[in-house]
């Protein structure tokens, strides 16, 4: 699994980590909608991608609804209740996706190194591509 900082580089040719993270994005990946929604935020705001172009790019995997995995009440009442143990603030998305991971028994793939160290905390596999 990958969460939105390794897939904005890995669909981003011009991206300074593409090459780092590109290999290691397969089709067949499961990722959680939070990353999908995300991504698609990232390659809108950031990258000035038009609506459609965006959504095009993310297709593979919601065109096909068994790829993406859905933050459900239950990882969301999980990371509310250790928000004070982890200080959560902004980084809330994070938690988020790593429980997700967590609930789904999916690894972790980041360049972010707080998602990283926030992910192992809560139990889930994470390779953070840049150590």
């Amino acid at each position: 699994m990958i969460d939105t900082s390794a897939l904005v580089a890995a669909l981003i040719a011009e991206h300074e980590h593409h090459r780092l993270v590109r290999p290691r994005l397969r089709p067949d990946w499961q990722i959680p909608a939070i990353v999908l929604a995300e991504t698609f935020a990232q390659l809108r705001r950031t990258f000035r991608q038009p609506a459609g172009v965006a959504a095009s790019t993310l297709r593979p995997w919601t065109g096909s609804p068994g790829l993406v995995l859905p933050t459900t009440s239950s990882a969301i009442a999980s990371v509310f209740r250790r928000c004070v143990e982890l200080d959560l603030g902004a980084s809330i998305h994070d938690a988020l996706i790593a429980q997700v991971c967590v609930d789904h028994n999916v690894p972790l793939v980041t360049l972010d190194a707080r998602q990283h160290q926030l992910a192992l905390a809560l139990g889930a596999r994470s390779t953070y591509v840049l150590a």
